[in-house]
């Protein structure tokens, strides 16, 4: 399947793998890798206390991904941002982890790997 890349910051050609987290299977796990398949960085976080729906995730906004929601709002990713939290009590207000609902025919677009199912 032919999909699309994306330069992640000095990255070049990199896409992403979705699917769900191992203990919470109603949770997306999305990673970003290179061209060679390897993961560059995690973009989602599995938050076990959140009521997730189909095709939402929590996007990891906070040290080395930093701006991450802002970037997947410039690719087309998110549909809309559910909320935000602080990422920890000691984090700034822009260290978040935003709960968003994910265009999921964009996604696959930019997807060299696409296993997501919403799981009961």
């Amino acid at each position: 399947m032919k999909y699309k890349t994306f330069n992640y910051k000095n990255n070049k050609n990199c896409s992403f793998k979705v699917g769900n987290y191992q203990n919470n299977p109603q949770s997306m796990a999305i990673v970003i890798v290179d061209s060679k398949g390897e993961e560059i960085t995690r973009v989602t976080v599995n938050m076990p206390d959140y009521f997730y729906s189909p095709n939402t995730a929590s996007i990891k906004n906070y040290l080395e991904n930093s701006g991450m929601t802002k970037f997947l709002n410039k690719l087309g990713v998110i549909e809309e941002v559910y909320s935000q939290r602080k990422a920890n009590p000691f984090a700034t207000q822009t260290e978040t982890i935003d709960f968003c609902e994910i265009n999921v025919e964009e996604i696959k677009k930019y997807s060299s790997k696409f296993n997501y199912e919403f799981g009961y």
